[in-house]
């Protein structure tokens, strides 16, 4: 699976179904950033910065396995707090995906958009036959 971004997508999507759906991406920077597509096709970083959590807000703090786990220690030690958004002048393909359903009914929906000089150029659904990119045999 791997690091990735996620983006949320207020331009009209081919798919009304998932057009309020929180997407995957691994065509930016790949550090669990946020990412917006606006309605009128500029990409927007939603920028935060972190900070660390006090243990006793920490979820595991005074559960007895607390001194004897350093990972339920470390769980929610960070929060992120929002600095700000950022406009990024992006120029090139952006490819996202999410998915719908379960098992049998479970139906993908992945998309390239086009952005150039940060203004989105086009955004049409990627057909299943269309090849894999570089990082997904990783």
């Amino acid at each position: 699976m791997g690091m990735f971004d996620e983006i949320t997508c207020d331009y009209p999507l081919p798919d009304s179904a998932v057009q309020r759906e929180l997407f995957q991406t691994k065509s930016l920077n790949c550090l669990m950033d946020q990412y917006t597509i606006t309605a009128d096709g500029r990409l927007i970083l939603h920028k935060v910065r972190y900070e660390a959590v006090p243990e006793e807000e920490r979820p595991y703090y005074g559960d007895p396995r607390w001194e004897e786990n350093a990972l339920l220690q470390l769980a929610g030690s960070l929060r992120s707090i929002p600095v700000g958004d950022v406009e990024i002048p992006y120029h090139g393909y952006i490819r996202f995906y999410t998915s719908l359903g379960k098992g049998e009914a479970r139906e993908a929906f992945e998309y390239l958009a086009k952005f150039t000089d940060g203004r989105l150029q086009s955004l049409e659904r990627v057909p299943e036959d269309y090849p894999d990119p570089p990082w997904a045999s990783s």
